[in-house]
């Protein structure tokens, strides 16, 4: 989903997180350098410890995907807004054909949303894209989230020869909120369905049935093990829903059939894999790890503000061995509700909600009292190996304001991703392991739990530990610890025995975010009961 507080006019801004009280470091765009016709290698660049100076960027719902051709990282966002980066720390704004055509290239869509309101605008409307480049195709694919009222939503897809080319709309994939007959002819249900009339299912007062469909916006475009193209999508309301895509067209697979069928799927929306009954989530993507041979459902709970009764936006997580499912969190929970007493909110695995380290205090940023409301996430494998998720976050500032940041992630044990305390600075973690007298120490604590509501939600507690050279946890909390080396040889693994629950993660020295970036001890883990908990070392 998008925010309105940040529209087209602003897509130039490289200005640190806040536009006012303080400021940060960006990247001189006067010289965009082409990591290929430089002499350093990006694997040398990237962990040389030359990132600890960031160049901020405000890009929301941010969808990254890695140019090879340029070695660059490309987010785009809701309100087109984009931007790229060498190394993932230094980011700068830039602007596409999209930014100027769009009344152009998305008009059949912005026709369609047009049913919703008679005051209309696509302006402001253009939400969560995707971005991918399509093998088959040898395009780059712009999957468009085109929003309207009353559910009157649609994803499009636009195709362009280069990642920062002349975009051209292809065809839309699917659309929502049709309610009249005459919409067969406007949409391609008909086509698809064979049906001269809207079905009943679709239909609640005459009006789009939030409860069983989804607003069709927030695409994420993927290909399966086998190079298939698949897309998830959805918005809250009927649920989380994934479409078999073509190939070698990118648009909706038309000879892949579904069979309606309560709570799984249906003929027009495809399969439903998580959420439904108006508690659903919101921003679906999906990664598949080869590694660990599991699909993994990332989906954003909650309110995407921080000031006001819709807040409190946190990410979860899901996996299965099927693309299509079914997605199961640590706690072994379903992701898709399968009666309108399933309670979404009780599921998925809570990565971080609002938190604060005191290193924050130093930071010389809009995190300096804490982050809030971080969401509408994208993962990826870089070429490396190493994983990292990123998303827009908001602040501990009384307003609204909003950045992206990027975050380590490692597989723990148990194949569950895990996400770094701190945002990615360069930092290496030790495939060996620590010696037990840099692990043993007082930490800052913050268990992230599980709590899920719109309601203004306020900081979560950040209490004290102490890791003891026995393997007890005293202090704020009590229990037991130990690092491990794993079947795969890494001995950096981590695992704590909390008032029953058991955690899995990984110790991590790295870079924190004071001004002086210092390179701490930290811990993040995940329980069996789909918490997490981070820690950071404050004293010896």
């Amino acid at each position: 989903m998008c925010c309105g507080d940040r529209g087209i006019d602003n897509v130039g801004d490289t200005s640190s997180d806040n536009p006012s009280e303080l400021t940060e470091t960006t990247l001189d765009t006067s010289a965009d350098t082409d990591l290929e016709t430089d002499s350093v290698k990006y694997e040398d660049l990237k962990y040389d410890g030359t990132l600890l100076q960031t160049g901020r960027v405000t890009v929301h719902d941010p969808n990254i995907v890695y140019n090879h051709e340029t070695g660059e990282y490309y987010i785009f966002g809701s309100h087109m807004a984009w931007a790229k980066s060498s190394d993932l720390a230094k980011w700068r704004m830039f602007t596409l054909s999209v930014n100027t055509k769009f009344r152009k290239i998305f008009k059949t869509n912005g026709e369609w949303s047009s049913n919703g309101s008679s005051n209309y605008d696509i302006k402001g409307n253009l939400w969560a894209p995707c971005v991918i480049y399509n093998k088959a195709m040898g395009k780059w694919c712009l999957y468009m989230s085109v929003n309207g009222d009353n559910y009157y939503s649609s994803i499009a897809l636009a195709v362009s020869d280069k990642i920062n080319g002349t975009y051209e709309y292809a065809g839309t994939v699917v659309y929502s909120g049709f309610t009249k007959n005459e919409h067969i002819d406007i949409t391609d249900y008909g086509f698809i369905t064979g049906d001269t009339r809207i079905a009943s299912r679709y239909l609640s007062g005459g009006k789009w049935n939030s409860r069983y469909g989804p607003n069709c916006i927030d695409p994420c475009v993927f290909y399966d093990k086998d190079g298939e193209l698949w897309m998830v999508y959805g918005s809250w309301f009927g649920g989380i829903f994934m479409l078999k895509l073509d190939n070698e067209t990118g648009l909706r697979d038309y000879t892949y059939k579904y069979e309606t069928k309560v709570n799984v799927a249906d003929e027009y929306l495809g399969y439903r894999i998580s959420g439904g009954y108006g508690l659903t989530g919101e921003g679906p993507f999906i990664v598949w790890d080869e590694e660990t041979g599991y699909y993994y459902l990332y989906v954003s709970y909650c309110g995407l503000n921080a000031t006001d009764n819709f807040s409190g936006y946190h990410i979860r997580l899901f996996r299965s061995e099927n693309v299509t499912g079914p997605y199961y969190d640590a706690a072994g929970n379903e992701a898709l509700c399968r009666s309108a007493n399933d309670n979404q909110m009780k599921k998925g695995i809570k990565l971080f909600g609002n938190y604060y380290f005191s290193s924050l205090a130093q930071s010389g940023d809009n995190s300096y009292k804490g982050y809030m409301s971080g969401g509408h996430n994208s993962a990826f494998i870089d070429t490396d190996g190493q994983r990292y998720i990123v998303y827009h976050t908001r602040f501990n500032l009384g307003t609204e304001w909003h950045a992206v940041r990027v975050h380590q992630q490692f597989m723990n044990e148990d194949g569950w991703p895990i996400t770094a305390v701190y945002e990615f600075l360069g930092s290496v973690i030790s495939k060996d392991g620590y010696p037990t007298e840099e692990i043993v120490g007082t930490y800052e604590y913050v268990d992230h739990g599980l709590a899920a509501s719109t309601q203004r939600m306020g900081m979560l507690a950040t209490k004290t530990v102490t890791l003891n050279a026995d393997g007890t946890i005293s202090g704020d909390v009590t229990g037991t610890w130990e690092q491990r080396t794993g079947k795969d040889g890494l001995g950096y693994y981590a695992t704590f025995k909390i008032k029953g629950t058991v955690y899995k993660g990984v110790f991590f020295k790295q870079y924190d975010e004071s001004k002086s970036h210092n390179e701490v001890m930290t811990f993040t883990l995940i329980g069996d009961d789909d918490r997490s908990i981070w820690g950071s070392k404050i004293s010896d």
